[in-house]
């Protein structure tokens, strides 16, 4: 099995030999690699090529390009998923599993019932850190993208992105009748995009609800009589839209 490395995109934008250094010769280092081992090498947008190890030294490397690669990692739904911003490991865990099962983007959202608020430049902080989340999750899974994690939003931001997107699929504790099997059965054609939300510990207050409601693509659906965790509920969604309409499905 090849060893998988994002690189920016413009060291992959030359053929033959490169010479790399900085953050990724630690990785390979970590790797224990070896000249003449087999590597794939990413460019964190959809592009990924094989090639081979040519020479290692304590601050650089040097690696031969060998083809770009035809990589499927990539789902042919996009999902951006808009997520109550949860406290400690949770939201880690939201992208580290996000990423393996597909998102596209992750946008933390600050909501009436979120327990952690963010002071000053937190939230950039936070954002670079699940960035480097991502990045390690896409990594392990062998996907070609990186999926962008932004900076956490307000309720009201989150709206008006929302206003803009066809499909805006929201599981609520309350809508105990339309499922996504519905959804999916009346729809003409597989949508290539969607938005989803979903709350935070504490869930999706009434008032927010009644402004989601306002939306033109708005789509709320049950998840089942059983209540799930704000961690597992967006995994939850992501797991059934893949099967739906990304690369699980027939």
């Amino acid at each position: 099995m090849s060893f998988w490395f994002f690189l920016p995109p413009e060291d992959l934008a030359r053929q033959g030999e490169i010479v790399l250094q900085g953050q990724v010769i630690a990785h390979f280092k970590a790797a224990r690699l070896r000249p003449g081992e087999q590597l794939v090498l990413a460019d964190g947008r959809g592009r990924a090529f094989a090639a081979r190890l040519l020479a290692l030294s304590s601050r650089s490397a040097t690696a031969q390009i060998l083809h770009e690669l035809q990589n499927n990692a990539e789902p042919p739904l996009k999902v951006t998923l808009f997520t109550g911003l949860a406290k400690g490991e949770k939201m880690d865990q939201i992208v580290r599993q996000s990423v393996e099962l597909g998102v596209h983007k992750i946008v933390p959202v600050l909501t009436e019932r979120t327990v952690i608020r963010l002071k000053g430049d937190k939230g950039e902080a936070r954002a670079h850190r699940w960035q480097n989340v991502a990045r390690s999750a896409a990594a392990q899974c062998r996907r070609s993208a990186i999926p962008l994690i932004s900076k956490p939003l307000s309720f009201t931001e989150m709206l008006g992105l929302l206003h803009a997107e066809k499909l805006v699929l929201v599981p609520y504790e309350e809508e105990k009748d339309r499922g996504l099997g519905q959804l999916a059965a009346n729809l003409a054609a597989p949508p290539r995009t969607a938005a989803v939300f979903t709350g935070p510990e504490g869930g999706i207050s009434p008032r927010e609800m009644e402004k989601l409601k306002g939306l033109p693509g708005f789509y709320p659906f049950t998840l089942g009589p059983r209540i799930l965790r704000a961690e597992t509920a967006p995994l939850a969604v992501l797991a059934v839209l893949m099967y739906l309409w990304g690369d699980w499905g027939p």
